[in-house]
């Protein structure tokens, strides 16, 4: 009997540590469509291996790599975002790009401006520049900007608004310095995501001063910072040791 009960148990704690997660993709076509791209009438879309993770989206099963198949299809949410909510039955590796309407209009065709080379993303050998993501344990949303590392798109940057930007050491071991001078505002938010584009701190900064921003307890890889003032962002990437 007592065997028996410890197989249950294990059972049990087996199903509780892989729990489905949501993750809701969202993607910014905000400087996309700027550059005169027209989105699609059926609308930006998701594909990837997500069939292999048994994902499911739109209330039904999704397909691996189909951006055209109705468990791809991501919603408008306004202000040029849009969204989709993908359940995830166990832990494992997505990857994955974002569509405009079907392929040919895709992320990681951009030569200057590719998710491969600015490090969120891989080749697969073949040409193909996908995103990757690690699936998480709990619900999270993971916001990008088209074909970009960033979580913030560009528009409407003032030139020189943000200036002397220094950001340093990189490679960081215990503290990020931060310093900049500001044309037009006197305080600016500092935001640090991961590569899934989770938000992992956001700190008001002053210009003017050098900022020491605590990244001792930060887990050791690449991330991405943005420094937003009013409608005036830059953004950047550090490496945490």
């Amino acid at each position: 009997m007592k065997k028996i009960f410890t197989l249950i148990s294990a059972c049990f704690v087996g199903a509780v540590a892989f729990a489905q997660a949501d993750v809701t993709f969202q993607v910014d076509v905000t400087d996309y469509v700027a550059g005169g791209a027209t989105i699609d009438a059926t609308g930006i879309r998701v594909a990837g291996n997500f069939s292999f993770n048994g994902a499911s989206a739109n209330g039904g099963p999704m397909a691996d790599w189909s951006p055209t198949t109705a468990g791809s299809a991501m919603t408008d949410i306004g202000n040029n975002i849009w969204e989709i909510v993908v359940t995830f039955p166990a832990a494992g590796n997505l990857t994955y790009k974002f569509v405009n309407g079907n392929w040919g209009m895709n992320e990681g065709t951009d030569p200057l401006n590719t998710i491969a080379t600015a490090g969120c993303g891989v080749d697969d050998g073949a040409g193909n520049i996908n995103r990757t993501l690690e699936i998480p344990a709990s619900n999270t949303t993971v916001t990008y900007c088209w074909d970009n590392c960033a979580s913030v798109c560009n528009v409407g940057i003032v030139e020189n608004a943000i200036t002397n930007l220094a950001v340093y050491p990189n490679p960081v071991s215990d503290a990020i310095h931060v310093k900049f001078n500001l044309n037009d505002a006197t305080e600016a938010v500092f935001t640090l995501v991961d590569l899934a584009g989770k938000v992992i701190m956001s700190k008001s900064v002053n210009p003017s001063i050098t900022n020491m921003i605590d990244a001792a307890t930060l887990v050791g890889g690449s991330y991405f910072y943005t420094i937003t003032a009013g409608e005036n962002t830059v953004f950047g990437k550090i490496i945490k040791n």
